[in-house]
């Protein structure tokens, strides 16, 4: 500085210096969101994930896992125990069919008998299969609103409007915003293009 400069140009030199210092900062010290840096690109900002690595990972899965297998072993007794009796009893009905002592009438009753314990013993096997699916479609639906609510929140800090799959598990979009979403747009178009069948046609 001059002699000849104001007297009040130093103090607010400073204060401009301080400042400029204070936003380099500020703009330093933060990292740049995956939006901040696409900011140019004027598109949308699309990152993706490894899923079968990001399934492997999650210690919720494991604990999915291991009380999805405790409900198996559980439905895997009581079919036993309820099957039991049944096997008994077609085991005794097999075993005196096969003494030699039976009637042609008592063999007829024994083999119609032995058909709707064989039917029985199906149903019960069935519905068990049933409540193990229904058991890991619940995991399942669980797993996914976990993953979609996450997702979700960690697009809306990075200011990411697509999450993609890759992996063996299959690829697809995981999470995208509704603006992107041109299913509607997509359908007018197609539909004003193709040729509409007439009601004669159809007849």
């Amino acid at each position: 500085m001059t002699s000849n400069s104001p007297k009040w140009l130093l103090p607010v030199a400073s204060i401009f210096a301080i400042w400029l210092v204070w936003l380099t900062w500020l703009l330093m010290g933060s990292e740049p969101t995956l939006a901040d840096q696409a900011e140019g690109s004027g598109g949308p900002v699309v990152a993706f994930v490894h899923g079968d690595s990001l399934q492997e990972g999650m210690a919720f899965v494991q604990t999915l896992k291991a009380n999805l297998e405790v409900q198996i072993d559980a439905r895997e007794e009581r079919l036993q125990a309820d099957a039991a009796p049944l096997q008994e009893e077609a085991q005794e009905l097999l075993d005196y069919a096969q003494g030699g002592s039976a009637t042609p009438e008592e063999l007829d009753i024994a083999q119609r008998r032995i058909m709707e314990l064989e039917d029985d013993l199906r149903a019960m096997q069935r519905a068990a299969e049933q409540d193990v699916f229904v058991a890991e479609q619940n995991m399942k639906s669980i797993l996914a609103e976990a993953l979609r609510r996450n997702l979700k929140a960690h697009a809306e800090e990075e200011g990411i409007d697509f999450i993609l799959n890759w992996g063996l598990s299959g690829e697809g979009v995981l999470y995208g915003k509704e603006p992107w979403d041109i299913t509607s747009e997509v359908l007018d178009r197609i539909n004003s293009a193709t040729p509409q069948a007439s009601n004669s046609d159809s007849e």
